[in-house]
């Protein structure tokens, strides 16, 4: 039986909301009120509460207020707790469809906040146990070494891509890699990336598309050891460990194609990055589903310059919508491309919070759209920046919309398929017209080039390393003079940013579109987990095995 006192706190609390007598203040306590029934008392909710709470959502008049964020994030929290409390199917899809009716609709902060609710939802996502050996001794070896100890012919000397020194074999279309670690980086981040090689190269995993992963090699019974030689000089600007840590693996040949590249030869054609776009999106989306999350499909920072002095290293927290640092760079070389994901040192076993795993799949989300905005910018390479007249550059006809519409639908579609393992059932609630101008507008004329190097950030160099700086970043030996280290701030040109330095994105329906399409990521994930609904038919056709053994 329902306690009468806690019916009539319940409809005093919708009254409030429902009429225009209260000020925002009454409508706050009024909505904390019902948030705190649905989480102690949630027999008392009925219909009409779910029907008043979108009202909330939906009430333009309360983004006017400075804190209206706060409001709105009481009503959605208030929807998803009678999601979650087990007040029964009806009552919870209603609820989860009133969030989901404010995404494509609602002012910005209730739209936030309905996507923050929907991605707190709790999931069964657990990712695997990958065991790695204590290190204890770590071989030192040479080249030569390496090459006779695995029976390896090579016929040419290695290129350097990246940190890692590249070789074709006497095995057809396939490529011995020794990849080197970075000066920041302990041996162990370099050495887990050949432990997830080896894990998911296991009998365990099977995937329906092209995903090659590489063979980590073990030498002298380690995958990780000390090069001691280098049989091709690697370029100074690149910090490899003093120590010489690397590993070895087998790779394919287009390993290293990437798939907005911008040289003539490694270009793909529509076709071609239609398909590679999708299947990275499903993978990304099946191996997080999985718990094994990619962290950094694509460097993304807020500020690069500041990164060593911030607590956040710079980089980039999507959800806050800050300025997105050079983002043209950050797509130079994607960890994703022909052969699926690659670049395992970035991979991690999740076990933490929804609302974590939300902001990751919001994180490749807008990689994969950033590297997507790329692929136009890089048919001509050559136009970005300033023109002579320092105006920005206009490259917005290299962009066809109508491609450009779908790879965002395929890429959002794709990704929901690989994550909740069915695929969407409703229309997406985007206005794909807009969200494609807007992007062309933005990522196609570089109004953002400038970046402030701020006198503190100026004091932790050396006069070297303050020189080094300036020099990468495309000033003459004539400017760098006339600069001393520490007297004022610098402005130097180093974009295309999307945003203003220390403003907004500016492209914020960057932001809107990777919250919307990970909080309906997470809400399938919890309506397949908790109501048990089949699972659909494989977006893709079956293909075959995705290690290379």
């Amino acid at each position: 039986m329902k306690d009468r006192g806690l019916e009539r706190e319940r409809t005093v609390a919708e009254d409030v909301l429902e009429t225009g007598r209260y000020d925002f203040a009454a409508k706050y306590m009024a909505v904390r009120d019902l948030h705190s029934l649905a989480r102690t008392d949630p027999e008392i909710i009925n219909s009409k509460t779910i029907s008043v709470l979108e009202g909330v959502l939906k009430d333009s008049g309360l983004s006017r207020q400075t804190q209206s964020f706060f409001v709105y994030r009481e009503a959605a929290d208030a929807l998803a707790s009678i999601v979650v409390r087990g007040i029964g199917e009806p009552l919870a899809d209603q609820a989860i469809s009133a969030l989901k009716a404010v995404l494509g609709t609602a002012a910005d902060n209730a739209q936030r906040a309905a996507t923050e609710a929907l991605g707190a939802l709790p999931v069964s996502v657990r990712g695997p146990k990958v065991s790695e050996d204590s290190i204890e001794n770590i071989p030192q070896v040479g080249w030569q070494e390496i090459l006779e100890e695995r029976g390896i012919k090579i016929h040419d000397s290695p290129a350097i891509i990246g940190r890692s020194l590249v070789v074709g074999t006497d095995k057809e279309n396939r490529l011995l890699v020794v990849k080197l670690a970075c000066a920041q980086d302990s041996f162990r981040s370099i050495y887990k990336e050949a432990v997830w090689m080896e894990h998911l190269s296991s009998g365990d995993y099977s995937f329906p598309v092209r995903f090659n992963v590489p063979v980590a090699i073990k030498i002298n019974g380690s995958y990780i050891f000390r090069l001691e030689d280098r049989p091709t000089k690697i370029s100074d600007k690149i910090d490899l460990h003093p120590d010489g840590y690397a590993i070895c693996f087998i790779a394919p040949e287009d390993y290293f194609n990437y798939p907005n590249d911008h040289r003539t030869e490694k270009r793909l054609t529509m076709e071609e990055f239609r398909e590679v776009m999708f299947r990275d999106a499903w993978l990304l989306g099946k191996l997080t589903s999985l718990g094994i999350v990619h962290s950094a499909p694509i460097p993304l920072f807020h500020n690069r310059v500041q990164r060593d002095r911030r607590t956040d290293n710079g980089l980039y927290e999507w959800p806050r919508g800050g300025r997105l640092d050079r983002w043209l760079d950050s797509c130079c070389y994607p960890n994703f491309g022909l052969t699926g994901i690659r670049d395992f040192e970035h991979l991690l076993a999740f076990d933490g919070l929804s609302r974590n795993l939300y902001r990751y799949i919001g994180t490749h989300i807008l990689s994969l759209l950033l590297v997507t905005g790329s692929y136009f910018r890089n048919k001509d390479q050559c136009r970005v920046g300033l023109d002579g007249q320092g105006r920005p550059v206009d490259a917005r006809d290299l962009f066809d919309k109508e491609f450009l519409k779908e790879l965002i639908r395929g890429i959002f579609l794709g990704y929901y398929h690989g994550f909740v393992g069915r695929e969407l059932s409703e229309d997406l609630p985007f206005d794909f017209d807009e969200l494609s101008s807007r992007m062309i507008e933005e990522m196609g004329v570089d109004r953002h080039m400038e970046e402030v190097l701020r006198v503190v950030d100026q004091e932790q160099m050396t006069d070297e390393q303050f020189r080094d700086f300036l020099r990468e970043r495309g000033c003459s030996d004539e400017e760098i003079r006339r600069l001393k280290r520490g007297s004022e701030d610098i402005i130097i040109h180093t974009g295309p940013h999307l945003g203003g330095f220390n403003q907004r994105i500016s492209l914020p329906e960057l932001i809107e579109s990777a919250g919307i399409i990970s909080a309906l990521c997470m809400v399938g994930r919890y309506r397949q987990e908790k109501f048990t609904e089949p699972s659909s038919l494989p977006l893709f056709a079956t293909h075959s095995s995705a290690s290379l053994h």
